[in-house]
């Protein structure tokens, strides 16, 4: 029978082990990251948050491999991503990864429907109309698919990326502030429809953001303070995110001021 803690390492999806990131050499240098191990189970939806230079997009970056880490391993299913060619990656995150960003990131002169199957062409496969429509009724865009970007919403818009990220059926959905540009009640529509492709079984999401209400829908919220990983919350509410993140705040500008007296 496997212990607990071997079910936990099996039911991973993606880890993160003693990644370090570096910008910069000698005494000029940034340390982004400072060895961050972390695990993330398959069909589950994790937060990640921390003060203004945390290290939260160095995280997700090195996490898709967009950035490649100073040191330490990125494991997909098992796969150490970081020993991978930059071809080989690349082909990984076009069927294995979709991406969500705070910009849309949409082709203008594209529709709907264009620019949903656009990674697919651009992996060279033939799109499943079937699958497409699946996709695009299930994020609220059947009434829209002949509508080009400028004639849609930010809420729309936002949509239509989450469509394009979930048409390759990938395994890991990653986002950052995917909500950050829209008004309070589009950001919930939206965050109903990420909570849902976990809900479902299909994707695995990780999330980048600075708003406890987006926070407050996922499984465990990760919060990570001068690129370490500083506290965990599981199953979390607006209030404990909120505050926590307080605390956070304040403990990094100590740390700030007892720096800049250390240099004065």
């Amino acid at each position: 029978m496997r212990s607990t803690q071997e079910r936990l390492v099996v039911d991973e999806l993606l880890r993160l082990q003693d990644v370090r990131k570096v910008y910069g050499r000698s005494r000029n240098s940034v340390v982004a990251l400072a060895g961050v191990s972390l695990g993330f189970r398959r069909h589950t939806f994790t937060a990640v948050m921390g003060p203004s230079g945390s290290g939260k997009s160095t995280f997700l970056h090195c996490a898709a491999l967009l950035d490649r880490p100073t040191s330490g391993g990125v494991f997909l299913e098992g796969q150490d991503l970081t020993a991978m060619s930059e071809r080989a990656l690349t082909k990984l995150r076009r069927n294995r990864i979709g991406f969500v960003f705070q910009s849309f990131n949409l082709m203008p002169a594209l529709t709907v429907v264009d620019n949903v199957t656009l990674p697919l062409r651009l992996a060279g496969k033939r799109p499943d109309r079937k699958l497409v429509d699946e996709v695009i009724e299930r994020t609220g865009l059947a009434a829209r698919r002949k509508h080009r970007p400028g004639e849609l919403s930010g809420g729309q818009q936002q949509r239509v990326a989450i469509a394009r990220a979930l048409v390759t059926r990938p395994v890991l959905l990653f986002g950052d502030e995917p909500t950050g540009a829209l008004d309070s009640e589009t950001a919930l529509e939206i965050l109903g429809l990420l909570r849902g492709s976990v809900d479902s079984g299909e994707q695995t999401a990780v999330v980048v953001t600075h708003d406890p209400v987006v926070a407050s829908h996922a499984d465990r919220v990760v919060f990570l303070v001068d690129g370490q990983v500083s506290a965990e919350l599981q199953r979390p509410t607006v209030e404990q995110v909120s505050g926590q993140m307080a605390r956070l705040g304040a403990w990094a500008r100590m740390q700030r001021s007892a720096g800049a007296d250390r240099v004065s």
